[in-house]
């Protein structure tokens, strides 16, 4: 049975980007290994109850709260953060966050925040093409099941 992006995928997809976000401060790109990462069920999703979180480094309450109101701009406007931020600044309210870290990639929202906005986004597409990458494999072990539905 092919189950999706499950809380499970999202922990294996984290375990093979967390290497390389740890490296890029290693090796002076970034300005820490900190941060906090959310991933939202693509069929339902509500950023109150979160498919994922991870955290680069020590938990951070401020880190956590800067996702959730990407994630809610994100949401509010079907864009990614940076996109409002860089072409559609009009669509800001009041209270809203202005870092850039949130994307959505055919349906799916990921969100970090801990380091530059353009490396949080950095940090999202890793994470949105590795989960992309696990769902094909284990796609392809559900394609040779008996049967035309999952």
């Amino acid at each position: 049975m092919f189950p999706g992006i499950t809380e499970e995928s999202c922990a294996l997809a984290w375990s093979i980007i967390e290497p390389a976000v740890r490296s890029a401060h290693q090796i002076g790109e970034t300005n820490g290994f900190r941060g906090t990462l959310m991933v939202l069920d693509p069929v339902n999703p509500d950023p109150d109850a979160p498919l994922f979180v991870a955290h680069a480094g020590e938990p951070d309450p401020e880190f956590l709260r800067n996702v959730e109101g990407k994630v809610a701009v994100t949401i509010r406007t079907g864009m990614d953060s940076s996109r409002v931020r860089q072409d559609f600044p009009h669509l800001y309210r009041e209270g809203d966050i202005k870092y850039p870290g949130a994307i959505i990639r055919e349906g799916l929202i990921v969100s970090f925040s801990g380091v530059q906005g353009h490396f949080d986004e950095m940090i999202c597409e890793w994470m949105v093409a590795t989960l992309r990458a696990v769902a094909r494999e284990r796609f392809a072990a559900a394609d040779e099941a008996d049967g035309a539905y999952l």
